[in-house]
């Protein structure tokens, strides 16, 4: 059974001069428990696309032009407001790939990891929300705690930043999790780590992952199936090793190959 439906999407942006259709009519289902990989070269429309998931395009000044992204039964896209506002970050949510431009520079960790659970949990008691912190910290493997949560983003490493993106994004037990390029400037021996994290926090929380990457290594590794993207369109899906051992399109093989 399909934990997340996505029906005929297409999004597009426009310019001074065109519009330009990032993402052109991909249908595609997940299902609970996997970890489903979106791979594509840069400008293949896969962030595109994990944006749209999260019903977040319009924030680049995009727009979904049709089709439908289907959880639980519902189109997202047509859901009353405040019931978006709640499933997104509390049964859906994202790790997003910059943690420089993200995090707010002149707000300490740990306030902004309590951000992401009180907008979800505004009855909660300071103590439970000092209390929920202190675990997900934990859960992401920052053991220094007390230091981490009244640091500011410029006092920690990039590996560290990742980790409280990760922490903002689990902390409030989604069901489904996207990370998009989580490992973007990190130095290789790091990437390993975050990756490592990720696979194992989608096993201990039950998580059903989807992760957007450029690097076929990373997708033939930490994934069930995939999809492969180009030019906005999805041009080959299916079990990940099939797909290794049997590509079917030429931009498939191109990447595998390079």
């Amino acid at each position: 059974m399909n934990i997340l439906e996505i029906k005929n999407l297409s999004v597009e942006y426009k310019t001074p001069s065109s519009t330009v259709e990032a993402v052109k009519n991909v249908s595609f289902g997940i299902k609970k428990g996997e970890t489903f990989v979106i791979a594509g070269r840069s400008g293949s429309g896969k962030s595109t696309l994990a944006s749209a998931l999260m019903d977040l395009t319009g924030i680049d000044g995009g727009k979904i032009k049709s089709g439908g992204i289907f959880y639980g039964g519902k189109d997202l896209l047509k859901m009353p407001f405040e019931e978006k506002r709640v499933l997104k970050g509390s049964k859906i949510s994202m790790i997003f790939q910059d943690p420089q431009s993200y995090l707010n520079p002149v707000i300490k960790a740990g306030k902004q990891i309590e951000e992401s659970f009180t907008i979800h949990n505004p009855k909660a008691s300071e103590e439970e929300i000092k209390k929920r912190v202190k675990e997900v910290l934990k859960k992401v493997k920052l053991d220094d705690v007390e230091r981490i949560f009244n640091a500011y983003p410029h006092q920690l490493s990039g590996g560290q930043k990742q980790r409280i993106l990760i922490a903002m994004a689990i902390m409030n037990n989604p069901e489904i999790l996207i990370a998009d390029e989580p490992t973007t400037g990190l130095d290789a021996s790091i990437q390993k780590q975050i990756l490592d994290l990720i696979e194992e926090l989608k096993n201990t929380l039950g998580l059903t992952l989807i992760m957007i990457t450029h690097n076929m290594r990373i997708a033939r590794k930490y994934s069930n199936t995939m999809a492969v993207m180009h030019n906005g369109e999805i041009v080959e899906a299916g079990n990940t090793e099939e797909i290794f051992k049997n590509p079917q399109h030429e931009y498939t093989k191109l990447l595998i190959g390079g």
